[in-house]
């Protein structure tokens, strides 16, 4: 690929889009109010925002009236594909091929063209731990971005786990959702905890840390080929050492959570996860967590 080469962009017809958006509707339904919020933040900035799904095809933007010109020169469009293989080094397609943040100053993309192109990117996952799509603050002129390039990231990142959490709590709907700790990047260790104290779904962050595949739900099976649980939740019977740990890891990390947040005291731990106090202490006794005395 000459990267002096003038940009040609791939662009979709309005029925591909339009089949695109169908099966993008959730990122679209949290996405936008997000990028209209960012907007708000950034416009004085110089800066638009875009919104892409997992294969790099631009969904939205939001734009002022002096984006126009460039954006229809750069086909910063709807529709229009920066996957990186065929727009080289951008932000939208690079975050998505990379799986993490991405800061392009002037002269960092590729292409000549794009050479006074600056672009903050970081990747959206699911509900099932999956890439969704990138989230990108772009701006083209002669004022750079660097010395706001830890504050734009932060925003990023805090709209990207806002984005995802809404994800998950669409996949998981009446679950309740648990942290397993600190946020970090574009991704929450977040896990939805069903009314048994079961998890049955996880955020990437969450998958990271224990070990998790990313789109593993439901029913998981074994080397076999069958069900180890038929309930349609992680299982906690042994499927090979590892995945047993995790599972319990998991556990663990909630409840722990829990009566941390509660300060020990059982019943608050209980109605916090959503369920009984009976059903935690049940849980305790089998991770060999010992009750807090006089929990309560």
């Amino acid at each position: 690929m000459d990267p002096s080469r003038q940009w040609r962009a791939e662009v979709l017809s309005s029925t591909e889009l339009r089949q695109i958006n169908d099966c993008a509707a959730p990122l679209l339904r949290v996405g936008l109010p997000e990028m209209q919020s960012l907007f708000s933040l950034v416009r004085d900035l110089g800066l638009m925002v875009l919104l892409s799904d997992a294969r790099a095809v631009l969904l939205a933007r939001c734009i002022s009236d002096c984006h126009r010109a460039v954006c229809r020169r750069l086909h910063l469009q709807e529709g229009a594909v920066w996957d990186e293989g065929l727009a080289g080094t951008n932000g939208v397609g690079t975050a998505l091929r990379e799986g993490c943040s991405v800061a392009l100053t002037r002269g960092d993309h590729w292409r000549f063209c794009f050479a006074l192109l600056e672009s903050h990117a970081v990747p959206v996952f699911d509900g099932q731990g999956q890439l969704a799509g990138a989230l990108n603050l772009a701006s083209f002129g002669n004022i750079t971005t660097r010395p706001v390039a830890p504050l734009l990231r932060e925003a990023l990142f805090q709209a990207a786990r806002r984005m995802e959490e809404q994800l998950l709590r669409g996949s998981y709907p009446g679950q309740r959702i648990v942290t397993l700790g600190p946020a970090r990047g574009s991704s929450g260790p977040l896990v939805a905890v069903n009314e048994a104290g079961d998890i049955v779904g996880a955020t990437h962050a969450a998958r990271t840390m224990l070990g998790w595949g990313a789109g593993q739900q439901g029913p998981v099976a074994d080397h076999t080929g069958k069900n180890v649980n038929g309930a349609g939740v992680f299982a906690a019977r042994p499927v090979g050492v590892e995945r047993a740990i995790s599972f319990r890891e998991a556990e663990e990390h909630v409840i722990r959570t829990a009566l941390g947040l509660a300060r020990g005291n059982v019943s608050a731990a209980a109605r916090h996860l959503g369920i009984s106090r009976a059903t935690l202490y049940r849980k305790l006794k089998a991770l060999e967590v010992p009750a807090p005395a006089g929990g309560g």
